[in-house]
């Protein structure tokens, strides 16, 4: 007989037979972050377990069988979820998400690969009891050297910064392979855990894309768009950040890619303002997440129209806008309305491309809410 035990509605109950990996708080039981729960229907019969949370979501599902020990979960899914990265990540690559939460049986929990460093995100407190059997599990994997945590979601633990959970602390700046390019990371302080890595088959197809076309790259970041544009043949790529520290991380970028920092521009401006000098043969528009909560989901529709209205002119005929939008709070539908709404007047063009998540950021059949990355492929015809 399980110790702890939570009664669920028929709504509930429902959910998880469909595969969500939540349990919403429904009543007033609580529990202590972290602790194994049995889930019940109405009728008193054994529905799932997982670990009780403290927020809106009362329990992380983990299985709809019998309860589980932890650290033999850990190890076994974590391990699943390695195997799986060998198989579907691109050939010289070292850096990608490990571990994505629902997706790979362990909702709550990112784990992202640097060569040998992992660098673990906790989303939800039903973790942090289990954080050592966590690193124990990496360890098993034989090439994870050193374990570091990075802070900085404000539910769980609302502050900035990280701990070391194994080994030693990161470098401040590290370069990491994907697919034979090379990327400057900065574990300790840069966005995300370091670096994008939903992006990297988007980045890829950009290096396809570029070949001998003016290249713009707006809010670039460290440069990433901008080097596989370059080293897909772009005849002068323009890299714009509004961070002066992130245009000086893509210059060095370049350079770790042999590419002549020269020959490109590299500019401090705030993309929702800047203006390219002439025609341009391919535009990457990739802005952060422009809604936090559900108050600013009509301003970030209208941002989104805004700048494709503005930015669409500049695209040459059959130029190429790759658009991506990392926020959450837009559909998919949503976030191609403003998109079409802003470039209707700018000219004809086509959809040739649209996608999301990578394989390294699966998502869990019937979890709506992990689905937030969207990329597409517009032609100025």
């Amino acid at each position: 007989m399980a110790k702890h035990v939570l009664r669920l509605s028929r709504r509930g109950v429902a959910a998880i037979a469909d595969g969500h990996p939540w349990v919403f708080r429904e009543g007033p039981e609580r529990f202590e972050p972290g602790t194994p729960v049995r889930l019940d229907g109405p009728d008193g019969k054994r529905v799932a377990w997982g670990l009780a949370d403290d927020g809106t979501v009362a329990v992380r599902v983990l299985g709809r069988g019998d309860m589980e020990d932890i650290p033999r979960l850990l190890v076994e899914r974590i391990a699943r979820a390695d195997r799986a990265r060998t198989m579907l990540v691109p050939p010289d690559t070292d850096a990608y998400r490990l571990v994505h939460g629902a997706g790979d049986g362990l909702p709550g929990l990112v784990v992202d690969r640097y060569d040998a460093l992992c660098v673990v995100k906790v989303y939800s407190a039903a973790w942090l009891p289990w954080l050592d059997d966590l690193v124990a599990a990496l360890l098993r994997l034989g090439w994870v050297g050193d374990v570091y945590r990075r802070f900085g979601v404000n539910r769980v633990d609302g502050r900035e910064g990280g701990e070391v959970l194994h080994g030693a602390e990161p470098q401040e700046a590290m370069v990491v392979r994907e697919e034979g390019m090379r990327l400057l990371v900065r574990p300790l302080v840069g966005q995300k855990t370091g670096l994008f890595l939903d992006q990297r088959a988007h980045r890829s197809l950009v290096r396809r894309w570029a070949a001998g076309r003016e290249v713009a790259n707006l809010f670039a970041y460290t440069g990433g768009f901008s080097v596989a544009a370059a080293l897909g043949g772009a005849s002068r790529v323009t890299t714009v950040d509004i961070a002066p520290e992130a245009i000086a991380d893509a210059r060095e970028t370049f350079r770790l890619n042999d590419l002549s920092v020269e020959a490109h521009r590299f500019e401090v401006a705030d993309a929702f303002e800047w203006t390219p000098r002439g025609p341009l043969g391919l535009l990457i528009v990739d802005p952060p997440s422009l809604a936090r909560g559900k108050k600013a989901e009509s301003a970030a529709r209208s941002a989104y129209r805004k700048l494709h209205r503005r930015l669409g002119p500049h695209v040459a005929r059959d130029g190429l806008l790759a658009s991506s939008s990392c926020t959450t709070r837009l559909s998919l539908d949503d976030w191609r309305r403003a998109v079409t709404e802003g470039l209707a007047r700018t000219g004809d063009w086509s959809w040739h491309w649209l996608s999301s998540e990578p394989v390294d950021h699966p998502t869990a059949l019937v979890h709506k809410e992990a689905h937030y990355l969207k990329f597409a492929l517009l032609r100025r015809r």
